[in-house]
């Protein structure tokens, strides 16, 4: 993960800001993959800290590749790390965080204090941090992540500054998934589950691991095949899935595959395992049917995390793509 978030913006932006000494006393990290903020706000506080990597993949000084060391195992004095236990930061967290700002920093003249994952934590909890966010300590730097700035207080926002990391590209989750060595997949697997990802390593890790993947990718198949009358039957299914965002991904995927079938540009498939079922709906669909899919499930993607029948979304969509 360090090389794909090194290439960052928000990694970049750090570091100039650090060179510059224009840094700020708040950073928000909005990073949409959950398994990996944490990763992310280390990274970014190894900067702090002077503990990067240059751009050889290597440290400058042993201190250097010491210090990044502990940071990454939580055991920099320096460097504090909330919430406990990877539950949601409480109140009396928040509590413990604020008599941190008033105790110098241990080993050198700055303490970092990273929460992970604020747009979870209760607008109590949040309401708790206001203070120590609006006057901060000489010495303390927070760096704060959430997967999305709605649940974040509007107080909050305003007290620190954003740092984004938008969804990685099918190549660069590609990458960092065959740099894993824990990893062990096809290169067609990888292929399939980073175009799958919506540009989240986390969520690629997880579907290949768990193998998850080929059920959605069932799911999906069966959405694009089925006839209307078994619509709700197969939507019912699908819907139940925990993986929305991917599924819908699937379905883009499928219908884009299709259209470059019925196009005659084969070599173009990001599912080519699937070459045979992907020629099924592509003379099953009129060209027209597969632009206008592109159309309805962009729309979807926009929907997923506010409509509650998540179900009902998909079968009126592809109700709509199969009449079309």
């Amino acid at each position: 993960m360090q090389e794909i978030l090194q290439n960052t913006t928000a990694y970049t932006r750090l570091l100039s800001q650090r060179e510059e000494e224009k840094l700020s006393h708040a950073y928000l990290l909005v990073y949409d993959d959950p398994a990996h903020t944490k990763t992310a706000l280390k990274e970014l506080a190894k900067i702090l800290f002077y503990a990067e990597q240059n751009r050889y993949g290597e440290y400058d000084d042993p201190e250097s590749e010491r210090i990044a060391r502990l940071v990454d195992g939580e055991k920099y004095a320096d460097c504090l790390v909330y919430p406990k236990n990877e539950k949601r930061l409480n109140v009396e967290e928040c509590e413990r965080i604020i008599e941190e700002c008033f105790v110098h920093a241990v080993e050198g003249e700055k303490k970092v204090i990273l929460i992970d994952r604020i747009d979870e934590a209760l607008p109590t909890a949040q309401n708790k941090l206001l203070k120590v966010l609006e006057e901060p300590h000489e010495g303390v730097v927070f760096l704060l992540s959430a997967r999305t700035v709605y649940p974040v207080l509007q107080t909050v926002l305003s007290r620190t500054q954003k740092l984004e990391i938008p969804p990685f590209s099918i190549e660069e989750v590609g990458a960092c998934l065959r740099r894993n060595k824990k990893i062990n997949a096809t290169v067609e697997e990888i292929q399939l589950v980073a175009a799958l990802s919506c540009g989240s390593v986390g969520t690629a890790e997880g579907l290949l691991q768990a193998g998850y993947y080929k059920t959605l990718l069932s799911d999906a198949f069966n959405l694009c095949e089925c006839e209307i009358e078994r619509l709700p039957i197969a939507a019912k299914q699908a819907g139940a899935t925990k993986n929305k965002k991917e599924l819908v991904s699937i379905l883009r995927l499928i219908f884009r595959d299709a259209a470059f079938v019925k196009l005659g540009n084969a070599k173009q498939l990001l599912l080519a395992p699937e070459r045979e079922r992907i020629a099924r709906i592509a003379d099953r669909f009129s060209f027209s049917a597969l632009s206008y899919a592109q159309e309805r499930l962009s729309a979807v993607e926009k929907e997923v995390q506010f409509n509650a029948n998540f179900a009902q979304c998909i079968e009126l969509c592809m109700a709509r793509i199969l009449t079309k």
